[in-house]
C-alpha cells in the first residue's frame, strides 16, 4: 500500500504541448528548446497538427501528429474540426489537465477543444497580433478576428515581451491578471558549445549577419542592404551574410544586384545551427519593422556577439535596454542603421564592451530561468484543476 502511494505522488503531471509542425521558425526552434525542459518535469507529450520537422527531438519527448504535411493555408482550415476532435480523444486518453499551445492555429484549436474536454487552455502570443495580420487580405482578416472571439476563453495566456502584453490587452479588452509574460528561452551552455563548430558555408574575412526570414514587409532587408550599401563604400572587403529563407528571396536577390552587392552578400539558407555565424560576426544586425521576441538577438548574446537593432515594437527595447546590451537605431531608417554599425567596426574598445555586456545579458534568459517560469506557472495552474 505504501509504495502505491509513493509511485502516485512522484507521478509526474501529464502536459500536452501543440504546435503546428516543428519546419524551421522561431515558436518552433523555441520548442525544441524548451521541450527537454519540461520533460523533466511533466510526462510531456508533443502534439503536431502536422508531421513537419526541421528540428531533432530528445527520446524522452513522446511525439503525436495528427496529419502528414498538409501544404496549404485551405487544407488546414478544412482539417480543423477533426484536429479539434483528435486532440480532445487524446487529452482524455492521458487525462492531461493543462495544454499548452503555440501559435495561433493551434492555440485556437487548444481553446475550442477545452469546450469538449475541460482542460486548462494556456496559450502563447508569439508575436503582435495587430501588426501580424495586417495587410493578409481575407485569410489574416479571419485568422485575426478568430483570435479576438476566442483568446478571451483562454484559460491563460503567455506573452513573450511586456509590448506583446499591453497589445493583446488592448486588442482583446483581457484582463491584464490572466496575461503572463515569459520571454523564449536560449540554452546558452549548448550555444556556447555548438558555436565552435564550422559555419556550413565559410566567409573569410569580416562579416555583418542578419538571422531571419526573408521577408522584406516584416524584416526589411531594403533598409539593411540601403545600409550595407553606405557601409560598403568605407568597407570594401565588409561581406553581408543573410542566414534564413522565406517568400522574397527573388526580390531580394533583384535588392542585391541592383546595389551592385552581389559579390558583397551572402544567402547562406536556413541553418539549423546559426551559433557558428554568430560567434564569427563583426556584428549582428536585427532591421524588423516589427517583432514579438527577436530570439536571434538573445541567441546572438549567447555567443558574445555585438548588435544593432531597430527599436521597433515589440522586443528589442526590453533586451537590449536603453543602450546597455547594444545599440538600437530608428525603424526604417539606413542612414541611422549604416551610423549604428559604423561605431561598432571602428571602435574596437566598444566592440569589445558589448560582447561582455551581451553575454551577461543572455544569462537573463537562460533556459533554467526562463523554463522554470513555464513549470511554475503550468504546475499552479494543474492544482486548480485538481
Amino acid at each position: 500500500m505504501a509504495s502505491m502511494v509513493e509511485g502516485y505522488l512522484m507521478r509526474k503531471e501529464q502536459l500536452i504541448f501543440l504546435i503546428p509542425s516543428l519546419a524551421g521558425g522561431g515558436a518552433e526552434r523555441v520548442a525544441t528548446t524548451l521541450l527537454p525542459y519540461l520533460a523533466r518535469h511533466f510526462d510531456l507529450t508533443l502534439v503536431l497538427l502536422e508531421n513537419r520537422r526541421s528540428y531533432p527531438l530528445p527520446a524522452e519527448v513522446a511525439v503525436a501528429a495528427f496529419s502528414g504535411p498538409l501544404g496549404s493555408h485551405t487544407a488546414h482550415v478544412i482539417r480543423t474540426p477533426y484536429h479539434i476532435l483528435a486532440l480532445a480523444r487524446l487529452i482524455r486518453r492521458h487525462r492531461a489537465r493543462v495544454v499548452l499551445s503555440f501559435m495561433e492555429q493551434a492555440n485556437i484549436i487548444n481553446i475550442l477543444a477545452s469546450y469538449i474536454t475541460g482542460h486548462q487552455a494556456v496559450i502563447s502570443q508569439r508575436t503582435s497580433p495587430r501588426q501580424q495580420y495586417e495587410g493578409k487580405g481575407l485569410l489574416g482578416r479571419a485568422i485575426s478576428q478568430t483570435s479576438a472571439r476566442f483568446y478571451p476563453k483562454a484559460d491563460r495566456i503567455i506573452a513573450v515581451s511586456n509590448g506583446v502584453k499591453e497589445i493583446i490587452i488592448s486588442d482583446y479588452k483581457l484582463d491584464a491578471r490572466r496575461i503572463a509574460v515569459i520571454p523564449n528561452p536560449v540554452d546558452t551552455a549548448s550555444a556556447a558549445e555548438l558555436s565552435k563548430k564550422e559555419p556550413s558555408i565559410a566567409s573569410s574575412g569580416d562579416y555583418l549577419l542578419h538571422v531571419g526570414r526573408l521577408s522584406v514587409k516584416t524584416k526589411a532587408h531594403d533598409i539593411l542592404l540601403n545600409a550595407f550599401k553606405k557601409l560598403h563604400s568605407f568597407h570594401p572587403d565588409l561581406k553581408l551574410v543573410l542566414v534564413g529563407d522565406g517568400p522574397d528571396k527573388k526580390q531580394i536577390e533583384a535588392l542585391i544586384k541592383g546595389w551592385d552587392l552581389a559579390d558583397s552578400v551572402i544567402l547562406a539558407g536556413w541553418q539549423d545551427n546559426v551559433y557558428p555565424f554568430m560567434a564569427r560576426a563583426k556584428a549582428l544586425v536585427l532591421c524588423s519593422r516589427y517583432e514579438g521576441w527577436p530570439n536571434v538577438l538573445v541567441e546572438a548574446m549567447a555567443c558574445g556577439c555585438p548588435m544593432v537593432a531597430t527599436d521597433c515594437q515589440t522586443g528589442p527595447r526590453e533586451i537590449l535596454g536603453d543602450n546597455e546590451y547594444g545599440l538600437l537605431v530608428p525603424v526604417d531608417d539606413p542612414e541611422a542603421l549604416a551610423r549604428g554599425v559604423e561605431g561598432l567596426l571602428a571602435d574596437e574598445l566598444r566592440r569589445a564592451y558589448f560582447q561582455d555586456q551581451a553575454r551577461k545579458r543572455a544569462q537573463d534568459f537562460d533556459l533554467e530561468q526562463i523554463g522554470s517560469k513555464y513549470v511554475r506557472l503550468l504546475q499552479g495552474i494543474a492544482e486548480t484543476r485538481a
